[in-house]
């Protein structure tokens, strides 16, 4: 089974109309919800361990360190959730690059 099943059979397991962002990385299943999700979820004889977040929360941490979202491919997403989530990935990348700009015309004056 390839990790788009794997992703998308485990939503069945939880309630996918709450889930924001789902992704897999390894045996780790990335779910960001409102909801309470079980630990673990079982698919077809494997298991994942469920790594879960509040959307709001996700954001938070993304903006801190953004290999969380990086490190998972993700399958499923909400299409207004996914676009919160880029643009703040894109104003993060602008403002390292303004940084960087700014360190630039410091050394070259």
């Amino acid at each position: 089974m390839d990790e788009k099943e794997l992703v998308l059979k485990s939503l069945d397991k939880v309630d996918r109309w709450y889930i924001m962002l789902a992704g897999i990385k390894e045996n780790n299943l990335l779910l960001v919800t409102k909801r309470e999700v079980p630990s673990t979820v079982e698919v077809d004889g494997i298991f994942l361990n469920v790594i879960h977040y509040d959307p709001d929360q996700y954001l938070e941490e993304v903006s801190r360190n953004e290999e969380l979202f990086r490190s998972y491919k993700v399958y499923y997403f909400v299409k207004t959730y996914m676009r919160k989530l880029l643009d703040l990935l894109s104003s993060l990348e602008v403002q390292r690059m303004s940084l960087t700009l700014e360190d630039f015309e410091e050394k070259n004056r």
